[in-house]
């Protein structure tokens, strides 16, 4: 555990990865017109994605995309790039989502690019990651931090990344990356740890995982961004 990290960094708004970003759904999983959220990373000019649940309403479908809203690069209050959804695709049989935006993103960030199929099977044991993204610490999802995670191997299909990584709950949808921030292997999904203050043997070790863009799951992200 002491080779994992998470860290505030109160510079969101001039950070130079600023592909990432809180991602709010007014009709999520708390109900109608409150304010369920998660990470989202921009993947093209018009396109960020995030984990299938961040979107979904509280029935489990995708909410309309009037609900949903980019807030790349908030910090707190300051919210300097607010983009509307436009459009939500879920990929099939994953927990992860495409969401295009009516507004231009490239104007203001360059996009993160995907890793290849090659690049993800490189992974091992052990090896770091590295994210960014809207954890739920000292009471409060809206202020950006930094994680450095480790992983532990490939679930048996192949299409989940399992980790040691401080994972709580807004993490969700936020960027599995290498060192340089400049490759995606696959999004943040779930830990047994939440909030914080779980106990059971899986919370203690900080055992968290998250989809991975190998295979099809990539293939069908490649194919939706804008």
């Amino acid at each position: 555990n002491s080779q994992i990290v998470i860290k505030r960094y109160n510079y969101a708004h001039k950070n130079k990865y600023k592909a990432v970003g809180r991602v709010s759904n007014m009709d999520g999983w708390k109900g109608p017109g409150k304010d369920s959220m998660g990470t989202g990373f921009m993947v093209g000019n018009h396109t960020f994605v995030t984990n299938a649940h961040v979107i979904d309403d509280q029935y489990g479908r995708a909410a309309a995309p009037k609900y949903i809203k980019f807030q790349m690069n908030r910090d707190g209050s300051r919210m300097p790039y607010v983009f509307q959804a436009t459009e939500v695709i879920k990929v099939p049989q994953y927990d992860i989502a495409v969401v295009h935006t009516k507004q231009n993103m490239y104007k203001y960030v360059k996009p993160v690019k995907i890793a290849t199929d090659s690049e993800i099977k490189q992974l091992k044991f052990n090896s770091p990651l590295y994210s960014l993204g809207y954890p739920w610490q000292y009471n409060d999802n809206t202020k950006a931090y930094f994680n450095k995670l480790r992983v532990t191997q490939f679930s048996t299909n192949g299409t989940e990344i399992q980790t040691k990584d401080i994972f709580r709950s807004g993490a969700s949808g936020s960027p599995m990356l290498n060192s340089t921030f400049t490759k995606m292997y696959g999004l943040r999904t779930y830990g047994y740890n939440l909030m914080g203050g779980s106990t059971d043997a899986y919370a203690k070790q900080e055992m968290s995982g998250g989809e991975s863009f190998k295979g099809y799951a990539g293939r069908f992200v490649r194919q939706h961004i804008k």
